[in-house]
């Protein structure tokens, strides 16, 4: 039977998957991993900062997304939502929306299913 992980705030480790942790002040993104599939067969979550970037997505999955810290504007269709601490988001697979991060945000993440991944936008 799986057991029960705990993911300590200070145990987290971070690696760079947007810009460059040389300039680290815009257009830059950092994720945690958490759960992958080496835990889990159905879904994938971890944490993520992005800071001062507008970057557009269509992910192959269905995701949740938990404001921690920070704010940020998604805009998909023509619609606009202003998302700060506390905010909870939830975006259907496929569907085309662009992040939009004055400063910065944290985020966590949750996706299903586990395996897929989404592209970096360029």
């Amino acid at each position: 039977m799986p057991e029960i992980k705990c993911f300590k705030a200070a145990d987290r480790t971070f690696e760079t998957y947007m810009g460059s942790p040389d300039r680290p002040e815009k257009d830059y993104a950092r994720i945690a991993k958490l759960v992958g599939p080496e835990i889990s067969q159905s879904m994938g979550g971890g944490v993520v900062t992005y800071r001062k970037l507008t970057a557009p997505w269509s992910l192959p999955f269905d995701e949740l997304v938990v404001v921690l810290d920070g704010a940020f504007t998604v805009t998909s269709a023509g619609k606009a939502y202003d998302c700060v601490a506390g905010d909870v988001l939830w975006f259907p697979a496929h569907t085309p929306l662009t992040y939009e991060v004055a400063d910065f945000v944290t985020v966590f993440y949750a996706k299903h299913p586990v395996g897929l991944t989404a592209a970096v936008p360029s």
